[in-house]
């Protein structure tokens, strides 16, 4: 059960890393924001769609009040505050020094697991887990960005807050999801992260980004494959994955986006690959073969 659960985590990750490629592509010059929440959106229309067809019921009913409560809270840090704060991070100090801080996210999962699951690793799951962090640190350190960014203090909190918020929305879903499947998990948290986003929207007064997506051609075909692939799929691996394994190490293997979108720099945008970035890779692979034994 836990090599699927693992099989699933890395499922999630490819599929992000592959909307990700899109996202790149496609959505150059629009709203972060605005293409977040009509994901968001969206993805809730098609996930409530498949579960009618599934399951012939609006919603998950063999979801109790607790789960609701747990899966709700998950969507809400996850999808709207954790979102926000990582695109915080971006714009104050860039992707590279983000993504580092961020790639400690699941460190903070398996101390929250711990404390609160009881959750325990042997030895050679911390040894695989580490190998898996530092491998991503290895490919995402490499791309240097110049002089350290005016705003580094403030930046490198916003990127805490969003390493500690997926953290939080990782084992609160593996708390709200008991016998509630993937599917049904994702819809709630979807719930969930609507209402955050229509806050943020809100209280930033950012409806206007919404709009402007849906009125591009490049905005709907990102929010489209934000909707199918990163959510309909890429969630419902990750939410299949926490059901099935430990948080942990689930977290770890749903972070290795910087590591696999590597064939797809090489093959697909043509970028080039340096020694830094294969070797991350080499010991990526090995740390995420531990985590399958």
């Amino acid at each position: 059960m836990e090599q699927w659960g693992a099989l699933a985590a890395v499922g999630a990750a490819a599929m992000w890393t592959i909307n990700s490629v899109i996202m790149q592509r496609r959505g150059v010059g629009l709203s972060s924001q605005g293409l977040n929440a009509g994901r968001i959106f969206l993805g809730l229309v098609l996930i409530t769609a498949v579960h009618i067809l599934l399951h012939g019921s609006l919603y998950p009913t063999a979801a109790d009040p607790s789960a609701w409560l747990w899966l709700l809270l998950s969507g809400v840090v996850g999808f709207s505050l954790g979102d926000s704060l990582l695109v915080s991070g971006f714009l104050s100090i860039g992707a590279r020094l983000t993504l580092l801080v961020f790639s400690f996210s699941p460190v903070l999962t398996a101390v929250l697991s711990y404390l609160l699951f009881g959750e325990t690793l042997s030895l050679y799951k911390v040894v695989g887990m580490l190998l898996v962090i530092g491998g991503i640190m290895l490919v995402i350190g490499g791309k240097g960005e110049g002089k350290a960014p005016p705003a580094l203090g403030r930046g490198l909190l916003f990127a805490f807050l969003a390493a500690l918020a997926q953290a939080l929305s990782n084992v609160t879903s593996k708390m709200g999801l008991g016998q509630v499947d993937p599917l049904g998990a994702t819809q709630i948290r979807l719930i969930g992260g609507v209402v955050g986003i229509i806050a943020v929207l809100a209280i930033g007064r950012r409806w206007q980004d919404l709009g402007a997506v849906f009125r591009s051609p490049n905005g709907r075909l990102t929010i489209l494959s934000g909707a199918v692939i990163g959510t309909l799929l890429g969630v419902v691996l990750s939410m299949a994955a926490l059901q099935m394994t430990k948080a942990a190490v689930a977290s770890t293997l749903m972070s290795t986006m910087p590591v696999l979108i590597l064939p797809i720099s090489r093959f697909v945008l043509k970028e080039q690959l340096h020694a830094r970035d294969i070797a991350g890779a080499v010991i990526c692979v090995l740390g995420s073969a531990i985590l399958f034994v």
